[in-house]
């Protein structure tokens, strides 16, 4: 039942962002190659990269490690594009970020795990079945994203009316879900805050700052410098969270794979840097 819930949740969440978008916005990048290569630098390389260098920095191992993993092949999603427009970045490229990455994640992330999973996980011998697994992701976090984009460019009108209220329910769904989350697993989540704190707060900062460098070094413009260090630095835990429950059944702790705690605790800590990044993004 609590999988059906996440899994329902996030098809959800990832439709009403289908709704907000255009076949345009997946296009908006393209035209823009400095900011689309930085984003795909930041968000598909360097996100990662860097998750699995601290994971070894912090000695990391088993579930909560490649849960981490899993946590950094997510994209952004309706949270960053609003973070974006609070710290006054190119709301546009950030929707554009979004909608491309929420694409090539489905393949993206089973890769990424299917390397990472027998280096981070070898005592538990997961075996990653790389096409089953990217129909799950596509089906949960791709598709929904296409049928909205569809409904939108068939019937604007019908999507516009329906656009507001299914931002709100999909606002709601992720604060239910993580609400839920953090409750049937409050007790390992005290317990292993110290361990998984440090580790996603420093990656959230780090990816901030690297998205800000790349901007800098490429010489973008700041709001756009502002778009790529959101979508680099944060993540749709949501994903992350229904991932993590949908690797191995055989690991679900009172309903929740212990896969999925990382992004959940992430999904809190983000809160942290999120308000001293808007305020001074704002007043430069």
């Amino acid at each position: 039942m609590i999988e059906l819930l996440l899994t329902g949740s996030l098809a959800f969440i990832m439709f009403s962002l289908g709704l907000s978008l255009t076949p345009q916005d997946f296009g908006f990048a393209f035209q823009q190659p400095k900011a689309l290569i930085a984003g795909a630098l930041a968000q598909l390389l360097l996100l990662p990269a860097i998750a699995f260098v601290l994971i070894w920095a912090f000695g990391l191992q088993g579930d909560f490690a490649l849960g981490v993993m899993i946590l950094s092949c997510c994209p952004g999603g309706i949270t960053s594009n609003i973070m974006t427009k609070l710290s006054r970045g190119d709301v546009a490229l950030s929707i554009s970020y979004t909608a491309l990455a929420s694409l090539v994640t489905a393949v993206t992330l089973p890769l990424v795990l299917s390397v990472t999973a027998p280096v981070l996980v070898p005592q538990q011998g997961i075996e990653l079945s790389i096409l089953p697994l990217i129909l799950k992701v596509f089906s949960l976090a791709t598709l929904p994203v296409l049928i909205g984009v569809l409904i939108r460019q068939c019937t604007p009108m019908q999507a516009s009316r329906w656009e507001q209220l299914s931002s709100q329910i999909s606002n709601g769904l992720f604060a239910a879900v993580l609400i839920g989350v953090l409750i049937g697993q409050w007790n390992v989540f005290i317990a292993n805050l110290p361990t998984l704190g440090p580790i996603l707060l420093l990656l959230n900062v780090i990816m901030l700052a690297v998205g800000l460098i790349v901007g800098h070094l490429l010489r973008l413009k700041k709001s756009q410098i502002t778009s790529l260090s959101v979508e680099a630095g944060f993540q749709n835990g949501t994903i992350g969270i229904v991932v993590g429950s949908l690797i191995s059944e055989e690991l679900v702790q009172g309903g929740l794979s212990r896969f999925s705690l990382p992004s959940a605790v992430y999904s809190v800590l983000m809160l942290v840097t999120i308000i001293p990044f808007v305020l001074w993004r704002r007043r430069l």
